[in-house]
């Protein structure tokens, strides 16, 4: 059984990461009605995907334990695969063309907001502003 103390650190990081995340998106999900395709969870994931985005910018500026609490921790907790496939079963009692309208738009908005906190990260932390 592998102990636990040396990466105490990490693990805390996550744990106060993913409670973060798992209390901001419950509230957000609580407060954004969503609309027939685009729900609050699919907000809440393009927001995930941006700030993964950002975080992959920086990760060599970082230490690894803010890379924890904010990648592993804070986006694992905020955004959720089983909330979308919950909302695609909602959807597909519409029919086939919203579930399909749903995982492209989710896939192709996430991969922008990614690509889109990247560069965002890269040109903020390239004119040597810190952290």
């Amino acid at each position: 059984m592998a102990t636990i103390g040396p990466k105490f650190g990490m693990y805390s990081a996550v744990f106060v990461g993913g409670a973060a995340g798992s209390l901001l998106r419950e509230l957000f999900s609580l407060q954004i009605p969503g609309a027939p395709f685009l729900t609050a969870t699919f907000g809440i994931n393009i927001v995930a995907c941006f700030i993964l985005g950002w975080l992959f910018a920086i990760r060599h500026k970082v230490h690894a334990h803010i890379l924890h609490l904010g990648a592993v921790g804070f986006c694992g907790g905020l955004s959720t695969f089983s909330s979308f496939v919950a909302e695609l079963a909602r959807l597909a009692e519409i029919g086939p063309s919203p579930v399909l309208i749903a995982i492209l738009a989710e896939i192709a908005l996430g991969l922008g907001a990614a690509a889109v906190g990247e560069r965002l990260g890269r040109s903020f932390h390239s004119k040597g502003h810190s952290g």
